[in-house]
């Protein structure tokens, strides 16, 4: 009797897979689309990243190196980039039921706050979760730029865009604003109450934090060593079994400027903007959570 192969078994798995979905679909075009994005294998790499793939959770503030942690996971190969999600909300309704949806082979990014709750959601749906975390000062730079430029349909964007300068868009990110500038009624919070909300990630032992600056590189001004080794703790986390060589690869790769996100993605781009008056607010209002994130010892900079 002939013997069939592993790869054969695996290869009519992915065609009954992809028959089953197709009849779920009405039209060519929408059946093409979802298919694209819903997490069905449809070769047999996807297939073993849909059986022996990790389920990550890939969070952080808003400009802090999202995109770049998600391309570093998009060139592993326990991961089918396609099949991934963005965009998850602390706020809205549907998260817990999106979080339990990750699968295997899959990697969603978004913006959550600690809680036990989620911890708690994470660990039950066997979920690993990388926090990357950057210079809140650049962070305050890049969310400027990006909330007048980069987004005309973000909530903030024509509040921002209607301001008369840049410098008072960067004091607008620092201090936060009122519910009453805004049609959907929510307070932007400063920059220093936002990152307090993050900040329990940093000592959470179901996850592994990244700095922005790390893993950047040369490229964005850091450190090709750090980079390196970043790329390698992230491997180590996820259990990817991962040569020198392809980690190399991978770093040469890493720095990816395609994407409606992208601004500089350097390191210390602040200097060039924070005034006498930036720093002095800056530090009244986020000092404290800059310290706690690591990127001062205190309050003389």
């Amino acid at each position: 009797m002939k013997l069939v192969t592993r790869d054969k078994l695996l290869l009519n798995q992915v065609l009954l897979s992809i028959k089953y979905f197709l009849m779920k679909t009405t039209t060519i075009r929408s059946r093409l689309r979802a298919l694209a994005k819903y997490p069905i294998p449809l070769t047999i790499n996807e297939l073993h990243a849909s059986n022996k793939g990790t389920k990550v959770l890939i969070n952080s503030l808003p400009k802090s190196g999202t995109f770049l942690l998600r391309r570093a996971l998009s060139l592993l190969p326990s991961f089918v980039p396609r099949w991934s999600m963005h965009g998850l909300d602390a706020g809205e309704p549907n998260l817990n039921r999106k979080i339990k949806n990750i699968r295997r082979g899959q990697y969603a990014s978004g913006h959550l706050y600690w809680s036990q709750a989620l911890i708690d959601l994470l660990i039950t749906n066997d979920i690993r979760t990388i926090f990357i975390i950057r210079d809140l000062r650049d962070v305050a730079v890049s969310s400027a730029c990006y909330l007048n430029d980069k987004n005309s349909h973000h909530r903030l964007q024509s509040y921002f865009a209607s301001l008369e300068s840049d410098d008072e868009r960067l004091m607008a990110v620092i201090l936060g604003a009122k519910q009453q500038l805004f049609s959907d009624c929510q307070d932007r919070k400063s920059l220093g109450e936002f990152g307090m909300a993050f900040l329990p990630w940093l000592d959470e032992p179901n996850c592994l934090v990244v700095r922005f600056e790390d893993l950047i590189g040369t490229a964005g001004g850091g450190n090709d060593k750090k980079q390196i080794e970043s790329l390698q703790a992230i491997t180590n986390y996820l259990d990817i079994d991962i040569s020198d060589e392809k980690i190399a690869q991978m770093a040469e790769k890493l720095f990816f400027r395609n994407s409606r996100t992208f601004r500089k993605g350097k390191i210390g781009d602040w200097q060039n903007w924070f005034n006498t008056k930036h720093k002095e607010v800056f530090k009244d209002v986020a000092g404290e959570t800059l310290i706690k994130f690591g990127y001062e010892n205190g309050y003389n900079w």
